[in-house]
């Protein structure tokens, strides 16, 4: 298959493009790399910032296959594919006939692979391996003495740096190397007179389109990246911007790069600029051009109806327009580039908003939740720096970690926290900050309290607990209000401008303790103790980690430690990526954030768990108790509260959002997994207890029944009619879709899958009973039938991972197990039951109307069957012909109906059949079977 060189990523890493296949349709992208062999590999930029290490000749064995293949048109014949990197590995051959693998191994830049995933086809290894051994004959690259010496050692510039090389370049013209496009208009670039570093550059005199049409700018970047990506091209320096970026033009013979994207509507002329570099009058004849043609960004431009020089308006990033022309809206939000190049996507947050405060990061970062969407946005306070000079003497892995707070870093975040926790505020966002250690693009912002009218960032300057400080390019409307702010605190040497020691704050974060050393500190929370009731602590809820699970600061005893809230189960978020969170998780913990995250509250400790954890109450100064306020809201169930003195007000509490079907308790809902298993364990517990089926679960229905139970004690019910028809007729469809897929081994025990019923050449839903232990094999249920089959892996299929799958997952099986009321569910483990089955499918042939009349504490749910016709019971027949015995269990439950059984049963008893044919059963045994 033909394709063209699209980017050199290493010597042996290449992306090929294959063009469209259609008008005006996309073209494919393929990530490969060169079989059986391994050329050195470039630096690449890392997490951290920087960069990591190069290998030596790495730079040259890339120029190598750049020079020869980029923008080339090449064959590529695939030899295996390489799943770590998820590339396809193969040889590259241009049309010329010059394959780039033989290129790097006779010039020394690569090696004949040691571990060879697969036997090469015959003679090409040996090709390889002997131009492989000349080149190393003849030390060339990597085989060369001094190999190691052709390593560049990358680095960013310093900003003094950036700033000698504008000045040393302003207006010169320069060959550089593309080295990525990060926007259309945006680039890195290298070159020899810079060293051994990249640099951001953008073009001047056009902006870029991301805030305004996002499809637009991906297709400017592409062209970009088509055009120059990997390119020897020549650029002129023609200054830079008020935000201090690196501004240029690519040129050529046939004009600048800047006017190709204009001619195209892939970019717009930028009348801000400062640089307007020397073509800017064929910049806007380009534009003219691609209005004229409605292309790009120009495709719904209408034409003025008039020429009137007065009818212009001017947006808000200053640029004059026509009024006549229809204006995108204008989206928030202010375009960063790093100095490393990195470019920092607009935050998605309006430009002003107003919103609560509602947690303290630190003196100088806040979260606000914005009014109207719930959405949670961390600010940096534009204008200002307090000290993150905190110093942790553990890694945070240990039991015991003393933190230590210098420089006003404590009493910063505590002066924003107790003056302006829970405050409306108005935002203003001034610019956007890339934090270096994580790459977020943060918000910087100016706040002010709506109840107050106090500006806060302002308010932290005038304790002193911070300083003022904008970086180069960044914007705040109200510096001279923060300058003046700092002044007073210097004229009243308040914080860091004291001339007073500094004061320095200890705590010792607790976590991860273990049941031992969780008691060992559970006695101190515990010192005071008074008739069994544990003492009344103040404490800071420092961060809240889920709906029952917080940190608190006790100011007592310097300690910061972790809390699980008693006697309520509340719903999680889930634990492993492919798990589901519980229903109204989120909500769950955005009620208990909103309530006391960072809020003084009263705690008292109960006991400890098996974690370290300390089980407590949380109760507001208000007198709000944390845990009934979940139940109330229908958020938590109640768990383990018998012994809690607030355990009736809990009982209440959740019987009134039960009723009031709040959040879990609606249809929407479901109680969290772990209060379900705790109430299936309790269920199994009492087993043998029945309790009658009420109100619509006790109603009758028509039936098939679809499989019988070997010892015919149970059966599967399998629903029927026009609305299951066509549900089963849409899965149906889904999964003989499946078919053409590859044989799926199952991995694990429950798993969904897509079985063929081979008797019927049907595919159907089946669970995973079993996987067989040595072959491509497993025990499978028919979920929608009821049978049990041992299959092969090629007869079966995964679900697969799409939505409209979602059906196929969902929905309940058709057929469901049914127990025969009045009759045991199990017979006494010395009893074989053989020919019970056929009694059951002699019974009926038909449908059959069952009635669900009660359950048993496991869960399993007893129905009386009976067919049209018949007036004996499924069970009575059973019992009748000796096949079954009476469950004395439910005599109480449905007297009439028990008495029927029990005579069905008398006659088998006294005509010796089947099971009482050497006499009376002795069961007393068995009660719980």
């Amino acid at each position: 298959m033909s394709y063209v060189v699209f980017a050199v990523e290493n010597a042996d890493r290449l992306i090929l493009m294959r063009p469209p296949q259609v008008p005006n349709g996309s073209p494919m992208f393929k990530q490969i790399a060169l079989s059986y062999i391994q050329a050195p590999k470039q630096a690449k930029r890392t997490l951290a910032g920087g960069f990591g290490p190069e290998e030596p000749c790495a730079r040259e064995a890339a120029e190598l296959i750049r020079a020869a293949f980029i923008g080339k048109q090449v064959k590529f014949e695939e030899d295996y594919f390489i799943e770590e990197l998820k590339r396809s590995a193969g040889r590259l051959q241009l049309s010329t006939g010059e394959d780039a693998s033989m290129m790097l191994l006779e010039a020394g830049l690569a090696e004949v692979s040691e571990n060879l995933p697969q036997k090469p086809k015959k003679g090409l290894l040996d090709q390889y391996v002997n131009l492989s051994k000349a080149a190393q004959k003849a030390q060339k690259g990597i085989f060369h003495p001094k190999a190691t010496s052709c390593v560049r050692q990358m680095r960013e510039m310093t900003v003094s740096e950036l700033t000698k090389l504008i000045g040393d370049y302003k207006g010169k013209d320069l060959l550089v190397r593309i080295e990525r496009a990060i926007s259309g208009v945006v680039l890195l670039i290298s070159a020899a007179e810079f060293g051994d570093t990249q640099i951001p550059v953008h073009l001047a005199g056009v902006q870029d389109l991301t805030m305004e049409d996002e499809t637009i700018a991906m297709q400017a970047k592409f062209h970009t990246e088509r055009f120059l990506l990997n390119r020897n091209v020549i650029i002129r320096f023609d200054g830079t911007d008020d935000r201090g970026n690196i501004m240029v033009s690519i040129i050529s013979r046939k004009g600048s790069f800047q006017e190709e994207l204009l001619s195209k509507g892939l970019a717009k002329v930028d009348n801000r600029d400062p640089t307007m570099p020397p073509q800017h009058a064929d910049l806007v004849k380009a534009e003219a051009e691609a209005r004229k043609k409605k292309v790009g960004v120009w495709i719904h431009f209408v034409e003025p109806i008039e020429k009137d020089p007065a009818a212009t308006t001017q947006t808000s990033d200053g640029e004059t327009t026509d009024a006549t022309i229809p204006q995108k809206a204008e989206k928030n939000g202010v375009q960063v580039v790093t100095a490393n190049g990195a470019q920092a996507a607009s935050h998605n947050v309006p430009q002003n908003f107003t919103g609560r405060l509602v947690q303290v990061v630190h003196g100088d970062t806040v979260v606000v939740q914005e009014e109207g969407t719930g959405r949670y946005t961390r600010l940096s306070l534009s204008g200002v720096r307090s000290s993150k000079n905190i110093v942790r003497d553990q890694d945070g892995g240990a039991p015991e970690c003393r933190v230590t707070y210098h420089d006003y870093s404590w009493e910063a975040k505590e002066f924003l926290r107790s003056h302006f926790l829970g405050a409306r505020v108005a935002v203003s966002v001034d610019f956007t900050r890339v934090i270096p250690e994580t790459k977020e693009v943060r918000p910087a912002a100016s706040l002010t309290s709506l109840e107050t009218g106090t500006n806060i960032n302002a308010a932290v300057l005038e304790e002193g607990y911070a300083v003022y400080f904008l970086a180069r390019g960044d914007v705040c409307l109200g510096a001279d209000v923060l300058q003046a702010a700092e002044e007073r605190a210097k004229a009243n040497k308040k914080g860091l401008h004291s001339d007073k020691p500094r004061p320095v704050v200890i705590i010792t974060e607790l976590g991860r303790l273990g049941e031992s050393k969780g008691r060992y500190y559970l006695s101190f929370l515990q010192r005071g103790m008074q008739g069994g009731r544990p003492p009344v602590l103040r404490g800071i809820v420092d961060v809240v980690l889920g709906p029952t699970s917080f940190r608190v600061y006790i100011p007592k005893e310097n300690f910061q430690i972790p809390l699980k809230l008693a006697g309520v189960i509340a719903p999680n978020a889930a634990l492993r990526p492919n798990d589901k969170d519980d229903p109204f998780a989120g909500e769950a913990k955005d009620f208990v954030t909103t309530l006391i995250q960072q809020r003084e509250v009263n705690i008292q400790v109960y006991t400890s768990d098996r974690g370290g954890n300390f089980i407590s109450s949380v109760t507001l100064p208000n007198g709000i108790n944390v845990s009934v306020a979940l139940v109330e809201e229908g958020l938590a169930t109640v768990g383990n509260a018998d012994r809690l003195p607030f355990a009736e007000q809990l009982s209440a509490s959740e019987a009134a959002a039960r009723s009031a079907k709040k959040n879990i308790w609606s249809g929407e809902g479901s109680i969290p997994q772990r209060a379900a298993k705790i109430e299936s364990e309790r269920s199994a517990a009492n087993s043998t207890k029945l309790m009658p089926m009420v109100g619509d679960s006790s109603s009758s229905a028509r039936y098939v029944i679809s499989e019988v139970n070997e010892d015919g004690l149970s059966v599967y019910l399998q629903e029927y009619g026009p609305q299951v028809d066509e549900k089963k007729a849409e899965i149906q469809e889904l999964l003989d879709r499946t078919v053409a897929a590859s044989a799926y081994t199952p991995k694990k025990r429950g798993e969904l899958v897509v079985v063929e019923y081979k008797p019927e050449k049907l595919w159907c839903r089946a669970r995973v009973v079993r996987i067989v232990q040595g072959k491509a094999a497993a025990e499978v249920h028919y979920i929608d039938f009821g049978n049990t089959n041992t299959i092969s892996a090629k007869h079966i299929r995964a679900v697969p991972e799409l939505r409209e799958y979602d059906i196929v997952r969902n929905t309940a099986p058709f057929a469901k197990l049914a127990y025969l009321a009045f009759v045991k569910k199990e017979l006494p483990s010395n009893i074989v039951n053989s020919g019970a089955a056929d009694i059951v499918y002699e019974y009926t042939d038909a449908d059959v109307v069952a009635r669900p009349m009660y359950k048993d504490g496991a869960g399993s749910v007893y129905y009386m069957i009976t067919a049209n016709g018949q007036k004996a019971s499924l069970g009575e027949t059973l019992l009748q012909h000796g096949y079954a015995i009476l469950d004395k269990r439910s005599a109480s439950l449905f007297p009439a109906e028990y008495k029927r059984h029990e005579a069905a049963q008398e006659i088998a008893r006294r005509e010796h059949k089947v099971l009482w044919q050497y006499g009376d059963i002795n069961d007393d045994d068995d009660e719980l079977y």
